[in-house]
């Protein structure tokens, strides 16, 4: 081999290692010029990890990352860099994994896991570009915008799919959809974009006379519906784009059985609304109960809150409030109100014809306040497996497992109720009580003949929608039901 390829060889290989080098020594500056404010780009991600993962153990590959959500602030993504991150390494051929987390620049997690000895890991060459820079790629094909209220801001993911490292920039569109877009790190090249799109949504009208449904509202969240007589009133948001968002709430009164509707002056997400026996309608913000009468458009602010409400129930005169780990209990419509402190974390909450407070913890305990003291309920069944609860005059209905009980208040018996359908949803109207099956059927659940015996009617099949609330009236039925949300691709 002559001198001069002997030095044009070596100029390459020493060009190379050079490099790579760079490679590392700038991605590492960078690092360290940017760990004071601690956001970290996907790359920058990536090279602190594997300082972690080879002294772990000098096989270890990594395979997979992506951004967490946080509330540190920052800029949640919009210049390609996260304060929080997940990463995963294997060594090839085992089990062993590890998970390292990462924070403002720092390591604050290290496992060693076990997990499948198939995963794939990813070539550092094929990561030729850097999140900012796929980021802005993104954002000009695309109207890609920050995520809100959860998944906040810009995330990234980075994977193996169909056996090639893809990088995932998530966020929302125009609507608010929820949306992610597939990249190659190697070349910037768009390999796919979806966005969840809601499908369904409806208030749906059901004669008595004729068991025909007729529809009337579509396309939207219909959140609930209450009646009384011919007055309807409904509520939920106009443009859906998840279940934790609303984009447009909105809340309607009709006087004529829904044919016509009036929106009410009310702005906010609405969480529930009711008519009492003088046909006053209570409408339960996410901050405010108010009350208007049906012949005053003018409302009457009864309870307003610093604080998000969580729960809300009602039985006749008596109404309870949850927010901030704080019950709020009135016993005459609103008028006056007491507060007591929450004694655990509260799953489900619910107030009896008499004024007393039952509560289902996260622990699965149930416990009923009488005014003075919180009392244990206890079953004779496997609590665990309680799904559902709801108080019915003095009636309280348990979902556990596939079978519904009922346990009197008064003379504290536990009865299950004998029937072949399997109720998975129980739905409270006031005084009157719906069962939910998993396929779609709703049930009216009434007291019968006997002072302990309970009958249920099949009302309805609403098939595979997905049922949020339930009404009757002499007229018929009024069902309330929710959009289903579903992967479609980007147009």
């Amino acid at each position: 081999m002559t001198k001069k390829k002997i030095f044009l060889y070596s100029l390459i290989t020493i060009s190379i290692l050079l490099l790579y080098i760079a490679f590392m020594v700038s991605d590492n500056n960078e690092l360290s010029l940017k760990k004071a404010d601690g956001e970290l780009t996907l790359k920058e991600t990536i090279v602190l990890g594997l300082n972690i993962a080879e002294k772990w153990d000098e096989n270890a590959r990594f395979y997979k990352l992506t951004s967490s959500d946080e509330n540190k602030g920052g800029s949640r993504g919009e210049t390609g860099k996260r304060y929080d991150w997940n990463l995963f390494f294997i060594v090839p051929g085992t089990d062993k994994h590890l998970l390292v987390g990462i924070s403002k620049g720092e390591i604050d997690l290290e496992r060693e896991i076990i997990g499948p000895k198939n995963e794939m890991p990813i070539d550092l060459d094929d990561i030729q570009l850097d999140s900012p820079k796929l980021l802005k790629i993104v954002r000009n094909k695309f109207d890609i915008y920050k995520g809100e209220e959860w998944a906040t801001g810009y995330h990234f993911t980075l994977d193996n799919i169909d056996g090639k490292p893809v990088v995932t920039v998530v966020g929302i569109d125009k609507d608010k959809l929820f949306t992610k877009v597939d990249i190659d790190p190697k070349d910037g090249k768009i390999i796919g974009a979806v966005h969840k799109v809601p499908k369904g949504g409806e208030l749906i009208s059901i004669s008595s006379k004729t068991n025909t449904p007729k529809i009337l509202k579509t396309q939207m969240d219909i959140k609930g519906v209450s009646a009384n007589g011919d007055n309807l009133v409904t509520w939920g948001d106009k443009k859906p784009s998840s279940y934790d968002l609303v984009n447009q709430p909105f809340i309607e009164f009709s006087n004529d059985n829904g044919e016509t509707w009036t929106a009410l002056n009310i702005h906010k997400s609405i969480e529930k609304s009711w008519f009492n026996s003088k046909n006053e309608l209570y409408v339960a913000t996410e901050s405010e109960l108010v009350r208007i009468k049906n012949t005053d458009v003018k409302m009457k602010s009864l309870l307003t809150l610093k604080t998000q409400l969580e729960k809300i129930d009602y039985s006749a005169n008596d109404i309870t409030i949850l927010s901030n780990k704080n019950i709020y209990t009135t016993n005459d419509s609103g008028e006056n109100w007491n507060k007591i402190t929450e004694p655990e974390p509260v799953l489900f909450l619910q107030v009896s014809e008499d004024g007393n407070l039952i509560i289902l913890t996260h622990e699965r305990r149930i416990l009923l306040n009488n005014g003075e003291k919180w009392i244990k309920i206890k079953l004779p069944t496997n609590e665990h497996e309680l799904s559902d609860l709801k108080v019915i005059k003095n009636d309280l209905f348990l979902i556990m497992g596939n079978e519904l009980w009922v346990y009197n208040l008064k003379n504290m018996r536990l009865n299950k109720l004998t029937t072949t359908m399997q109720i998975s949803q129980l739905v409270k109207k006031g005084d009157k009580l719906f069962g939910i099956s998993a396929e779609g059927n709703i049930y009216s659940i009434n007291k019968g003949g006997g002072s302990r015996e309970h009958i249920t009617n099949r009302l309805f099949s609403i098939g595979d929608k997905i049922i949020a609330d339930v009404e009757t009236t002499q007229r018929g039925i009024f069902i309330a039901t929710r959009p289903d949300f579903i992967w479609e691709e980007v147009k």
